[in-house]
């Protein structure tokens, strides 16, 4: 089934039904990028991985056919380090050494999604008619393995969301910064299908198709995101903070920095009465800064002139 992909003002979220209520909540984070689960063995079971770990490692679905990339699939058993056979209750498991692989897609001259990739939070809005919880679950959170993509799954109402309520940006993104996730994944019902929207800071991104076409569309966004921010000069820039009054604050404000897209590092400059200097490295120095605080929930741009980028602490 194909994904539609469009980016679109977001409409409103209308009677929120708690699919995933009767589950546990938990966190599905991706297993270490170069461990794969295959159905064949030897040879077919090396290429079987290769193929899952060049998607994983590039963000890009079509590496794993991509003829650029052909000499890596061919060489799979160069990259082996662990061959777990199947047992009664487990498939085979082979773990390829993913820094190596990603050295030799830098030699090749291919993209690769850094491993430092943003936290989503799920939440199934309304489901189509017919949808089992515990298979939809099982199906995200296989995709989100398949592609190297972090992913929380949470009820509407853990995630701090109200039945029949409008979401929209912030909302979405709060409800993300609660969970300690980055980024918001809602999916709905259309019609027979999903419809599932990414809240990411930038404008909401809409996919339409099966249980998974959220997965892939927000793997695809983030990854070239990712690797379009990362592709810009690293520089240092500086930010004023207004609004700190504990060690706790310090502390949630270097998360916040640290956790935008394509920072390097973040330290204090100088610390004031109810406010602090920090120094981030990124790609794009101060633009990349605003555009990656552009979307931020918990920072906003002070209405001030100061000369220095000033931001303050949302509660």
């Amino acid at each position: 089934m194909s994904i539609l992909f469009r980016r679109r003002p977001r409409a409103g979220l209308v009677g929120v039904a708690l699919l995933l209520c009767a589950l546990p909540v938990s966190a599905a984070q991706p297993q270490a990028l170069g461990e794969v689960t295959v159905q064949s063995t030897g040879e077919a079971g090396f290429t079987e991985a290769m193929r899952a770990v060049l998607v994983r490692l590039t963000g890009r679905r079509a590496s794993a056919n991509d003829p650029a990339l052909a000499s890596l699939v061919r060489d799979a058993r160069r990259y082996v380090q662990i061959v777990r056979p199947a047992t009664a209750s487990s498939p085979p498991r082979i773990t390829l050494d993913a820094a190596a692989i990603e050295r030799s897609l830098v030699a090749l001259e291919q993209p690769v999604w850094a491993r430092e990739r943003p936290l989503v939070l799920g939440v199934i809005a309304t489901a189509p008619a017919g949808a089992d919880a515990a298979a939809t679950r099982a199906a995200l959170e296989s995709a989100a393995l398949e592609r190297g993509l972090p992913l929380r799954l949470m009820s509407a109402s853990s995630a701090g969301l109200t039945a029949g309520s409008s979401v929209d940006a912030n909302a979405a993104l709060a409800a993300a910064r609660r969970a300690g996730a980055d980024v918001a994944l809602l999916g709905e019902a259309d019609g027979a299908e999903w419809q599932w929207t990414l809240f990411d800071g930038v404008a909401p991104a809409v996919f339409t198709g099966g249980v998974t076409a959220g997965i892939d569309g927000a793997a695809d966004t983030l990854a070239i995101g990712a690797q379009a921010a990362i592709a810009q000069a690293l520089e240092s820039t500086s930010v004023r903070v207004l609004g700190i009054a504990s060690l706790q604050d310090y502390a949630e404000v270097q998360r916040v920095l640290a956790g935008l897209l394509g920072v390097r590092a973040v330290g204090v400059r100088a610390v004031e009465s109810d406010s602090a200097l920090f120094e981030v490295q990124l790609p794009g120095g101060a633009q990349g800064l605003q555009s990656a605080l552009a979307g931020s929930v918990r920072l906003r741009r002070d209405s001030g002139s100061a000369a220095t980028p000033t931001y303050r602490l949302q509660r």
